[in-house]
């Protein structure tokens, strides 16, 4: 009689942990298929299927204030430009007036992609011409740097900060005298 019970005993101990074991692996292991983890990818396709209901079509036009780096400081500018209703949409549209304004140096410089993680920071990634060919002083790289700020966080609602990505690599410097590892915004908002 005793070694029944504890042959019961030992069957339900070793069902108790093979349910917990499996309880664990679900919760911390398995993914779903349907289940998107990429923190820093906004897909197109979540553009809402009826936008005419929301007011909203790819052809309307907005305009956006593009700010650009200039001898006295930083520059405003009104543009018009085709309005989209994904932020990272419309960072690509901004960030394309942007360039095409900027003067002399930056001409060559591509925009490679624009991403958004989960903490509304917006990450833009220029071509390797955006920093090698820049030769400012300090001065003029800190109004480049606030200057594209302004442009992001005026024009693209929900942006907290912004980084700069070169070739899809995390770089210190555009110029050599302000640290963009952690976003620009502590750099915009000093003076």
């Amino acid at each position: 009689m005793e070694n029944k019970k504890n042959v019961i005993v030992v069957v339900v101990l070793l069902l108790f942990i093979a349910a917990l074991s499996g309880w664990l692996f679900t919760k911390y292991y398995y993914i779903p298929s349907g289940k998107n983890n990429s923190p820093l990818i906004e897909l197109k396709e979540d553009i809402p299927q009826n936008q005419a209901a929301f007011g909203i079509t790819e052809e309307d036009t907005i305009t956006v204030k593009i700010f650009y780096p200039s001898e006295d400081g930083v520059t405003p500018e009104d543009k018009t430009v085709q309005n989209k209703p994904l932020p990272v949409s419309m960072a690509e549209v901004v960030l394309a007036e942007y360039l095409k304004g900027l003067k002399g140096w930056s001409k060559d410089t591509k925009l490679i992609g624009i991403y958004r993680d989960r903490n509304s920071v917006l990450y833009i990634d220029l071509s390797e011409e955006f920093r090698r060919n820049f030769s400012g002083d300090a001065r003029q790289e800190y109004y480049l740097l606030k200057s594209l700020f302004d442009t992001v966080i005026t024009n693209v609602a929900g942006t907290e900060d912004v980084r700069l990505l070169i070739e899809g690599k995390e770089i210190e410097s555009i110029g050599g005298h302000f640290s963009i590892l952690y976003g620009l915004k502590s750099i915009a908002h000093s003076s």
